[in-house]
């Protein structure tokens, strides 16, 4: 099952690729516009593929003329795609984006700041190591995973037509990961999680920062234009 699962993975991770090659051979004919909606709907086919696969939806308006705002939010569920998942969640995210003036060299090209908030929830079974490590035991588990992530990002919006974009981007920044659960008893050392049923691997319960590298990539369909 889990092969069956990475092909389909993999399988979608080429029809992107595919999909993106695609979108830029006619976006170098399009590209001669800026990209300023008034207001915008952003849907990210990336979010169907992550290791927390969902669905994600945003809106962006832009609020001076080379300035704009983003809000979305995301649905987090393995859809069956992964069988031995078993999770759900969301995924709130905020950026502030400044374009800079269209000229040739720079045609719709970005700096951005973001904040992102996920919290999933997961249950699976687990080996719990008790007593001062004597024996394990065999244990249900429900784990609540926390994450917050600030990103500063450069990008590049290609316009494809008079209504549809793609909204491509760098980010780098760090974020928090929080592991908390409400059912382990108190003489549990650690916690050896099967990672195919959690979402990342961790041997004990808390917090830490760590360094973020990440490629975005989003369609734009502008509902409305000044």
């Amino acid at each position: 099952m889990e092969i069956k699962a990475l092909d389909m993975r993999l399988a979608k991770l080429l029809s992107i690729a595919l999909l993106i090659f695609s979108i830029h051979t006619q976006a170098l004919g399009q590209s001669n516009r800026a990209y300023r909606p008034n207001w915008g709907l952003k849907f990210n086919p990336l979010a169907t593929i992550a290791y927390t696969p969902g669905i994600e939806l945003g809106l962006e308006h832009t609020i001076r003329e080379n300035a704009s705002l983003h809000l979305g939010g995301s649905y987090l569920n393995d859809f069956g795609i992964y069988p031995t998942k078993n999770f759900d969640g969301y995924k709130l995210m905020g950026e502030y984006r400044h374009y800079q003036p269209f000229k040739k060299r720079h045609q719709n090209t970005f700096l951005a700041l973001q904040f992102n908030f996920k919290q999933t929830f997961a249950q699976g079974q687990t080996y719990l190591d008790r007593a001062n490590g004597n024996y394990q035991q065999l244990t249900e588990v429900s784990v609540t995973n926390t994450t917050l992530e600030f990103l500063g990002a450069y990008g590049k919006v290609f316009t494809l037509t008079p209504w549809l974009s793609l909204d491509t981007a760098l980010a780098l920044g760090l974020k928090r990961l929080n592991l908390s659960s409400d059912n382990v008893p108190p003489d549990a050392a650690f916690i050896l999680f099967d990672d195919n049923i959690f979402d990342f691997t961790v041997n004990s319960f808390g917090s830490d920062w760590y360094p973020l590298l990440r490629l975005q990539l989003k369609f734009n369909i502008e509902l409305f234009r000044d």
